[in-house]
């Protein structure tokens, strides 16, 4: 009953929105209730190489007349203008990271010189987080008790009672109802504004790690408007927040072996993992000390980007072994900044997440899940269910576990790699089944997303693909 709720809410909205926002240049008989957000004009300004604006999208759609979200977009134009294909819309992932400051400090980095060169490149800050205004807003102290207590000792009752007091703390700090006005759904409706208000019929699409569930929104609600997608490191939002925690517990259990394996520091792990349930190192020259739960933050940073990350988790690891536990508070401090405040990234894509997937919200449901996800990785586990905690007083998610299928959308090309720890192989291939026009390309590496790590087989059949909308034979394997 639940799911065909969803399902007609889904299409009474959809079908509002596809009228509201015309095919640029298109005529419309009908009443048109948001035509003063499918049909604005963007205002660009040069920043740097590239241009940007600021897209104004309905807090409510189903009230277009009320609040209003500002959101900064920024557009690189074509490098080789001359055969430019079209806009590709790139959704890099980062739960609430900006998509202007990333791909303004990373663009050549995260994308190819052959879609620099075809393509005009626009991204967007999502609707309530880093640029966006109003933003998502969560106060200080709630979030310093939150991260005191310790997911892998503390009981459930005063893991609850933080998590809850988090939520209370971003609700009263932020505009009046703006927790409840976010998600990945709701950003695809943000997403087709903008491109109605580019004057684009078609754009392709670019959706990696967590931008995957709004590029996958998009293809279900909106498959004319699209000539390519893929979506590298697929989101899966056919499932609950308990299921994905469970499934990345597993996941990242199975790499940290892989990383123990290579490094041969199994033995040095489980002996850390003993003494800090009982005696927490200290930190020299602070207060501080570290337990189990800044260990376990250190591993799931090392199995992220293997190339990258395990170096930094090597030398802390050894400078525990030596009685310091330095190295691994650093680590630990992920998200913070050196004055104690913390990146805005941290509670909004908190805020994301809650939003995007249904969670527990009892205290035997939390309990349930934490043994869930430590029984299917017992090194991690509990830090992953700790993601849940917020969301069990944050408002109402904002779409059910739903099967996406994006029926009448282009090929839809599936990106898994077999050793991610974060989007679990299974995820992409159960989405290139589920989609009407699935196509799986199998990574066979290690760590989170496939595109842009040095792999030229990976690299040019997603380039290829969204330039020309021809993906490779589904089954391939690079």
């Amino acid at each position: 009953m639940r799911r065909n709720r969803v399902l007609w809410a889904l299409g009474a909205v959809a079908a509002l929105f596809v009228t509201a926002v015309p095919t640029a240049g298109a005529a419309s008989t009908r009443p048109d209730p948001l035509a003063g957000f499918g049909r604005q004009t963007l205002t660009w300004q040069a920043c740097g190489t590239a241009q940007c604006s600021t897209l104004t999208v309905p807090r409510d759609y189903l009230d277009p007349a009320g609040q209003v979200f500002h959101l900064p977009v920024i557009k690189f134009p074509a490098t080789d203008p001359a055969h430019r294909v079209g806009t590709l819309f790139a959704n890099l992932g980062g739960a609430a990271n900006s998509g202007v400051g990333y791909l303004r400090g990373s663009l050549t980095y995260a994308l190819s010189p052959r879609l620099l060169a075809d393509f005009d490149v626009v991204t967007w800050d999502a609707r309530g987080t880093a640029g966006s205004d109003p933003a998502l807003r969560c106060p200080g102290a709630a979030l310093d008790a939150y991260f005191a207590v310790d997911p892998t000792t503390a009981d459930v009752g005063s893991l609850m009672t933080a998590g809850r007091a988090y939520a209370d703390g971003c609700r009263t700090a932020s505009a009046p109802g703006l927790p409840g006005r976010l998600g990945s759904l709701v950003g695809a409706f943000d997403a087709d504004v903008l491109r109605s208000a580019l004057g684009e019929k078609k754009i392709s699409y670019f959706g990696e790690s967590y931008g995957t569930l709004g590029a996958a929104w998009y293809a279900e609600l909106f498959p004319a408007h699209l000539r390519s997608v893929v979506l590298d490191a697929f989101f899966n939002p056919d499932q609950s927040g308990q299921q994905m925690v469970v499934d990345q517990s597993r996941a990242a259990e199975t790499e940290i072996g892989y990383y123990e394996s290579v490094r041969g520091n199994g033995a040095l792990i489980d002996s850390l993992f003993a003494r800090l349930r009982t005696s927490p190192l200290p930190v020299p020259g602070t207060t501080a000390t570290v337990g189990p739960n800044a260990l376990s933050t250190a591993l799931s940073i090392a199995v992220v980007q293997p190339e990258q990350t395990w170096p930094l988790v090597d030398d802390a690891l050894a400078k525990a072994a030596a009685g310091d536990g330095s190295g691994l508070y650093e680590l630990a401090q992920n998200g913070r900044l050196p004055d104690g405040s913390y990146y805005p990234t941290i509670y909004q894509g908190q805020a994301l997440e809650c939003a995007d997937w249904w969670w527990p919200t009892t205290r035997d449901g939390y309990a349930a899940m934490r043994a869930a996800a430590e029984a299917a990785g017992p090194d991690l586990g509990a830090l992953q269910a700790q993601s849940g905690l917020p969301c069990t007083a944050w408002a109402p998610p904002t779409s059910a576990p739903l099967p996406l299928t994006a029926a009448g959308s282009p090929p839809i090309l599936v990106v898994a790699t077999t050793g991610d720890p974060d989007a679990p192989y299974q995820w992409g291939v159960s989405a290139a089944r589920t989609f009407q026009h699935g196509v799986l390309l199998t990574f066979q590496g290690h760590g989170h997303t496939a595109y842009m790590r040095g792999n030229s087989c990976v690299d040019d059949a997603i380039d290829t693909d969204l330039i020309n909308g021809t993906p490779p034979a589904a089954g391939t394997v690079c």
